[in-house]
């Protein structure tokens, strides 16, 4: 999950429905920030997207350049005001930038599910994520096991949502926050501005051996800013152009993480 994961992802349960949270991240994701109308009998529970971002910021930190990534989503009930959520996505970078591991690849599996329960005015969330990191820059990351806690709400016309995020083989924790809101242009087009905030506490980002070495990041992480343009194609399909500005700080700043501004697009279909 990218830096609008948070933004798009979690905050679409209530807000709007990309890379971003969950981060996770901005991602393509915003594919996420406005669901098409479309009577739910008419519907299988799916989302299909594929998307491109000129950066792979996850967590406040540049992975790389051109994200190719392309996700399957589902969505279904499971008792009245409880839903379950389960989603995979695979992403691809030629050009990985962390670590000064510059000109080699980078991919990026995500398994999720999350149980997720109405509760009136808002939205508690009970999630699961793996991630299997493959290739070449790949190899300086173990693959790891995350459990999340999040809760997502409308204040006036803005979603907000927090996230508590556990790498359970890192040992270290990542929370998250963020908010945004839609604002119409047109019956088809909104324009969504959004930001987020990161907070790590002995956080490893997954780095080989980091939580033995006793490395970890302590402290904010980054500030994103985001927006978004979701144009509804049809009933089922949104293509969501979006820009955005990843600022590191407090932690993130120390250890020499650059700011940057980046943008991409993402096309999904529901089914």
């Amino acid at each position: 999950m990218t830096l609008n994961k948070l933004a798009f992802s979690l905050l679409g349960a209530l807000a709007l429905a990309a890379p971003a949270f969950a981060g996770t991240a901005p991602s393509a994701k915003c594919s996420k920030c406005v669901a098409p109308v479309v009577a739910p009998e008419e519907l299988l529970g799916f989302t299909l997207a594929v998307g491109y971002d000129s950066k792979y910021v996850f967590r406040g930190v540049d992975f790389g350049d051109n994200w190719l990534s392309t996700s399957l989503d589902y969505t279904t009930g499971i008792a009245d005001g409880i839903r379950l959520d389960l989603g995979v996505d695979y992403g691809h970078v030629s050009d990985a930038g962390f670590l000064g591991t510059g000109d080699v690849s980078f991919d990026r599996l995500q398994a999720s599910a999350e149980v997720v329960a109405d509760l009136g005015g808002a939205e508690l969330g009970l999630g699961y994520r793996y991630y299997s990191n493959l290739g070449e820059a790949g190899s300086f990351l173990d693959d790891t096991n995350e459990i999340s806690l999040s809760l997502a709400s409308k204040v006036s016309i803005f979603n907000v949502g927090v996230a508590a995020n556990y790498d359970v083989d890192g040992e270290g924790w990542y929370f998250e926050a963020a908010v945004n809101t839609e604002i119409a242009l047109t019956e088809s087009i909104s324009l969504v501005p959004g930001a987020s905030i990161g907070y790590g506490v002995d956080y490893t980002y997954q780095l080989n051996g980091a939580n033995a070495a006793g490395f970890g990041v302590d402290g904010f992480t980054a500030v994103g800013l985001n927006l978004a343009l979701p144009i509804k194609l049809s009933k089922t399909a949104t293509l969501a152009p979006y820009i955005a500005y990843n600022l590191p700080i407090d932690a993130l700043d120390d250890l020499g993480e650059d700011d940057n501004l980046f943008g991409g697009v993402s096309l999904s279909v529901k089914f």
